[in-house]
């Protein structure tokens, strides 16, 4: 650490110094400066392996208080550093206390150093220039240690320095790895007695620049005897960095090693995103203006890591994003490992997600707060709160970082509206139109997309989570008691099992996506039970109409478009007992088939309503055709109607034959275009209803009659009527067998839309 590496200067100084002296000592019983050069120059090379070099003259004063003056010194780096010196003092100049030296004790009274330049280099598994230990020859005989004075002996002396001034010199940090220097350039620095505090501390005073920044650092620190006796080495300091201000605070058990510490640090300042550019951190998108910070902790070393405990976090501002954080952050120079209570709010989430380039428009404010608490590659938010404008998430969420993150946990929520994460589409009340499916600007004409699946994120990680929502608003309908599981693992995405509540009914089934291979495959399954369609259209066509549905598909392909043309199953919906509201219906809503009957209701203009006993459709699929034979069916008191025909998902054109029958003492001539059948083509986009009054259409009620025949003519026709003189069009529809013809009519009629429901899945 850069702290480390400031006392071992120290103590190579304090080796330098140490040796001045003793050549001080020499000085006073002889006069020969060159001998006395060579001496320091010798200790030197004894104590640290270095050269030192002094170019300039050695000057001794002797008096009452000696001092000595070198200039131009040097002390040489290791062979394989990027310059020749570790050490350049331009000058160096100590004035001793005299009598103390008689009772060995080292008293400086002044140090002063004029023009340092220390470069400390560093490897990745190394101290670099550092390491002032011997290279020792293997093939030599080995010379026996010399025997040092043990601490308090008769040889040991105390070094103290009362008053240390550097001026002009230059700090520097290497990484040899990364070839990069940070350095700090001293423009003073001075330490002397605290006469207003205790004994043994120093007043510090540093003025210094680092990184074109300005620092002004002020406190106390322990003298160097302090280390002698064994006692923690206390500091109090406070610097300022225009605008940043730090504080520590505290003591270190062993100066020269950095360990044992017990430090309370902070950093605090009017705007964070000044301190993130004086710290180097400066993202493309970042504001002017973020608001006020502080970070406060105590730093200690216990169990060999470097860690940081009580930690208080508050940074930003409401109308952008606020953070609070409170805990602890262990083994700081190894993995990392967090465990902190935060929360994190936004009154305005837009503006938040416009400062950092990203987009938002949603609603607020923006609320999240939980137990974050991770190591290296686990990392868990714990008991986690989160809202956005009404919408609200809770649970455990836990992330396994590797080649294949995987994320796994449980999701609960009250209410989620997608509304308050994104605007709402433009609707007619507020001037602009929705454009229908397939009719968007820049469309081809299709309904269905062919954009590619967004298939490469299910590849890249895996996912074993368990949602449940009480509420979730989609557009103006609500599915409630909403449960699912989602397990994704190697690009296979299961939904398995989902059930949810839908306009009075029960949905429940499962979905399945493999994009593991080249050729995404999809395959669903679902029933519905007893879903009000009169709920689902809201002000549309039908009121009541308890329905079930059942779908069970099969497609592959990279987009909706390519799954569609390669689908295979079945798909049914049957409708209860409803009624329709007859000006409801409109060809711009898309519902084809009570747009069919509302041509075909002869009352539809002069009731507001038309009873509706039953409606069902049934579609068998292959290969992208999905082909309804007698699969269109629906009965009113007036008129039964029943269809066949083909819906080419492929090309998503409609191939569509409905015959209407009167009922209920309602008559039809063969004569009229109602007799006819009714022609439904065009595109899923743009649906097309004609007359067929001569009954030529291929697709009639019959699609197997329709190719037998070779088309529909009057013998087609024929047998339309006689199909559609069925006694229950809905059940014939959806593939169920007839009810007994024995039963009274009032029966049949109750059957007809109870037994409709309740057959449909075979129950």
């Amino acid at each position: 650490m850069r702290v480390q590496s400031v006392v071992k200067v120290g103590a190579v100084l304090a080796a330098i110094a140490a040796v001045v002296v003793v050549g001080a000592i020499i000085a006073v019983k002889s006069v020969n400066l060159d001998q006395v050069k060579e001496v320091l120059t010798t200790q030197v090379k004894t104590a640290t392996g270095r050269t030192l070099t002094i170019a300039g003259p050695l000057e001794l004063n002797i008096g009452l208080v000696p001092s000595v003056v070198a200039k131009g010194v040097t002390l040489s780096n290791p062979a394989g550093s990027t310059r020749p010196e570790m050490v350049k003092i331009g000058k160096f100049e100590m004035e001793i206390a005299l009598m103390p030296l008689f009772q060995r004790e080292i008293i400086v009274n002044r140090l002063l150093l004029s023009s340092p330049d220390i470069l400390i280099e560093t490897d990745a598994k190394g101290p670099g220039n550092l390491d002032f230990s011997q290279p020792t020859d293997t093939s030599a005989p080995r010379a026996a240690e010399p025997k040092q004075p043990a601490a308090g002996g008769d040889n040991a002396f105390r070094f103290t320095i009362n008053e240390l001034k550097i001026t002009a010199g230059v700090f520097a940090w290497h990484d040899r790895v990364s070839k990069k220097t940070e350095s700090v350039e001293i423009e003073d620095l001075s330490l002397q007695p605290d006469r207003a505090a205790a004994a043994d501390l120093l007043a510090m005073r540093l003025l210094a620049k680092a990184r074109g920044h300005k620092i002004d650092l002020t406190g106390t620190v322990g003298r160097p005897a302090a280390m002698v006796d064994g006692k923690p080495y206390p500091l109090k300091l406070k610097a300022q960095i225009e605008g940043l201000a730090l504080t520590v605070d505290g003591t270190i058990a062993e100066l020269a090693a950095f360990r044992g510490l017990k430090l309370k640090v902070s950093a605090q300042g009017g705007e964070l995103s000044e301190a993130m550019r004086l710290a180097g951190v400066t993202p493309p998108e970042l504001p002017q203006s973020i608001g006020p910070f502080t970070v406060a902790g105590v730093l200690t070393d216990s169990n060999k890591q470097l860690s940081l405990t009580d930690v208080v976090v508050e940074a930003g501002k409401a109308d952008l994003v606020q953070l609070g954080a409170k805990g602890t952050v262990k083994d700081l120079t190894g993995t990392a490992g967090v465990d902190l209570a935060v929360n994190v709010a936004s009154d305005n989430p837009a503006a938040a997600a416009k400062a950092v380039g990203a987009e938002f428009s949603g609603q607020g404010p923006v609320k999240l707060a939980g137990q974050l608490q991770g190591s290296d590659k686990t990392w868990k938010m714990a008991g986690f709160k989160a809202s956005v404008g009404a919408s609200d998430l809770s649970g455990d969420l836990t992330a396994h970082l590797g080649p294949r993150p995987k994320i796994s946990g449980k999701l609960v929520s009250a209410t989620i509206n997608p509304a308050d994460f994104a605007a709402p589409a433009a609707t007619a009340a507020s001037g602009k139109s929705t454009p229908q499916p397939g009719r968007e600007k820049g469309g081809d004409g299709r309904v269905f997309p062919n954009t590619p699946l967004p298939v490469a994120a299910l590849r890249a990680l895996d996912a074993d989570l368990g949602v449940q929502v009480g509420k979730l608003v989609l557009d103006d309908q609500q599915l409630s008691d909403v449960a699912l599981t989602v397990a994704l693992n190697g690009g296979r995405l299961a939904i398995k099992p989902f059930r949810f509540g839908l306009a009075g009914g029960v949905v429940e089934g499962e979905a399945n996506l493999d994009a593991a291979g080249k050729t995404p495959a999809v395959a669903l399954r679902l029933q519905g039970r007893q879903v009000e369609i009169g709920k689902l259209a809201g002000k549309g066509p039908i009121i009541g109409g308890k329905s079930d549905l059942k779908a069970d598909l099969k497609g592959s392909g990279d987009s909706v478009r390519a799954i569609m043309a390669s689908a295979t199953g079945e798909t049914s919906v049957g409708v209860g007992e409803g009624k329709l509201r007859n000006k409801a219906v409109d060809l711009a809503a898309g519902d084809l088939l009570f747009q069919v009957l509302g041509a075909l209701n002869p009352f539809a203009k002069s009731e507001d309503t038309t009873q509706m006993t039953c409606a069902a459709v049934r579609f068998v699929i292959r290969d992208g055709v999905a082909t309804a034979d007698k699969g269109i069916a629906m009965r009113t008191n007036q008129v039964d109607v029943v269809g066949s025909g083909t819906v080419d998902l492929r090309s998503e054109e409609l191939d569509l034959g409905i015959k209407p029958r009167a009922r209920g003492g309602v008559g039809l001539s063969l004569s009229s275009p109602l007799a006819g059948l009714v022609k439904v083509g065009g595109t899923i986009a743009k649906p097309s209803i004609g007359i067929d009054a001569a009954g030529t259409l291929k697709t009639a009620a019959s699609v197997g009659a329709g190719v037998a025949t070779g088309g529909l003519s009057v013998v087609g026709e024929m047998l339309i009527d006689k199909v559609t003189a069925d006694e229950d069009p809905c059940r014939t529809a959806l593939g169920l067998a007839q009810q007994s013809q024995a039963k009274p009519k009032t029966e049949t009629k109750k059957q007809s839309s109870g037994g409709l429901l309740q057959g449909i899945f075979g129950r």
